[in-house]
């Protein structure tokens, strides 16, 4: 059953449906085929805002081990193996049935795990402690309707915690991939229309979009983490095999603008590194907490 402050129901919730069915698909195709390029490229960036995630999150939980945390957009698991530290139960729920075996390959049956859509979570209501996504919500086709289903999931005083990017410029891979491709090849290629990219690292459209979920505090706080990699090519490849729409707009590029693009980043990338180091870019994440009263 369907929490009562849905915001679009009957007709109008069909046709949002038809609406974001293409970006949906869109994401759900590339992050089936990114799950060992995001692990080996992103994993050990996006892992680094975990810590941070869980003090925000998971002080407020019963000390009596009865505590059960959801990990929406569980990707490889890494959030959840770190909730596991903190926490008696974990359930792990991702889209993409690829990333949840690499997730089971690395957590076995210390979690359960769940292939659902974030939408449209099959548990029953007041049932979670905690709802976490990191960096899941700007894959949602409709994020709103994952901040409705982690209300109707949350007991009282329960907690949501995601992170999303920080905006360009001052997350500098993704400004230097939007400059390639602005650059070298075309940003205007026929992509599904989609939600804004970085709607919720803005603490206003966050906290708008979680108390017409229902949830009476909202806090945000920016996380400071750096992208180290040993290999220049490796930006590239992390944004060509590890991303979403990134690996679709990159798709659509011809070959000889790809190659441009390629050439373009890497060249940049090493002028990054400094004393035979790895190449550094700072990519900070917004932390967003929302409280269930």
């Amino acid at each position: 059953m369907l929490h009562g402050r849905r915001f679009l129901s009957g007709a109008r919730w069909a046709r949002r449906n038809a609406d974001t069915a293409a970006f949906a698909a869109l994401e759900h195709r590339n992050w089936q085929k990114a799950v060992s390029a995001y692990d080996r490229t992103f994993g050990p960036l996006t892992s680094q805002c975990i810590p941070a995630l869980l003090d925000a999150t998971l002080p407020a939980l019963p000390a009596t081990g009865s505590a059960r945390v959801l990990d929406v957009a569980t990707g490889p698991g890494m959030v959840a193996e770190a909730a596991l530290q903190r926490c008696a139960e974990v359930v792990a729920l991702d889209f993409s049935r690829k990333m949840l075996d690499l997730a089971e390959e690395r957590l076995g049956n210390s979690v359960e795990f769940v292939e659902a859509d974030a939408g449209s979570m099959p548990f029953e209501a007041n049932s979670f402690d905690a709802v976490l996504c990191s960096f899941g919500v700007l894959h949602l086709p409709v994020p709103e309707a994952f901040f409705l289903e982690a209300f109707r999931l949350l007991r009282p005083s329960g907690k949501l915690g995601f992170t999303v990017w920080a905006a360009a410029p001052e997350t500098e891979a993704m400004a230097l991939i939007h400059e390639a491709v602005q650059t070298h090849g075309d940003l205007n290629v026929p992509l599904p229309e989609a939600p804004p990219f970085f709607r919720f690292a803005n603490f206003e459209s966050s906290r708008e979009a979680l108390l017409a979920a229902g949830f009476a505090e909202v806090k945000s706080q920016k996380v400071p983490m750096v992208w180290e990699l040993d290999s220049a090519e490796d930006l590239f490849v992390g944004f060509r095999d590890g991303t979403g729409r990134t690996a679709e707009l990159l798709a659509l590029q011809g070959p000889r603008q790809l190659a441009e693009i390629q050439r373009f980043v890497t060249a940049r990338a090493e002028e990054t590194r400094s004393a035979g180091g790895p190449c550094r870019f700072h990519m900070p994440c917004v932390l967003t907490v929302a409280t269930k009263r």
